[in-house]
């Protein structure tokens, strides 16, 4: 991010930097605003699971591609490809497609982080569609909703950067 050209948007902080979506780069870009950001997480609480992001149609050929991010307390310790070998399980995921991340990005964007009710997780995962929550067990589930409103803070992080977006 150091030494990127500086972009400004109407409505929103200085972008730091353009990266593709999705990839681990993207991924690590918010956990990197996160961390920098502990007074923000130590309000919301802490956060102690991995999650693995999942865009249906957002890799080669428009196949299923992963990221998880690992939270221990008020940061975002981990961020690996879902597909790397003898990686530890997510707790949960969130699926849906390319088209419904990259309008909730959007979204986020063009509110300067911060996302208006219909484009949130929670609306977008709570009718189960268009973002699914997957889980092996309930309470695994239930984290999602326990660590909802820290897990939107970070994705509202993605404002501050300037997301492009690969084509599936």
């Amino acid at each position: 991010m150091e030494g990127a050209a500086t972009q400004e948007r109407q409505g929103a902080a200085p972008v730091a930097a353009t990266v593709e979506f999705p990839s681990v780069d993207w991924f690590q870009h918010l956990a990197d605003f996160m961390n920098a950001n502990r007074a923000r997480q130590e309000q919301l609480g802490y956060v102690d699971c991995t999650v693995e992001f999942t865009v249906t149609d957002g890799g080669p050929g428009g196949s299923k591609w992963g990221c998880r991010v690992t939270f221990e307390e008020f940061e975002a310790t981990e961020v690996f490809d879902a597909s790397m070998v003898g990686s530890a399980p997510a707790d949960f995921a969130l699926e849906a497609t390319l088209a419904t991340w990259r309008e909730m990005i959007e979204n986020i964007a063009a509110g300067g982080g911060r996302p208006d009710l219909e484009h949130t997780l929670n609306y977008l995962s709570h009718p189960g569609t268009p973002l699914l929550v997957k889980a092996d067990d309930a309470l695994c589930r239930d984290m999602y909703f326990r660590y909802n409103q820290s897990l939107q803070e970070f994705v509202n992080a993605s404002a501050g950067m300037r997301s492009v977006f690969a084509e599936g």
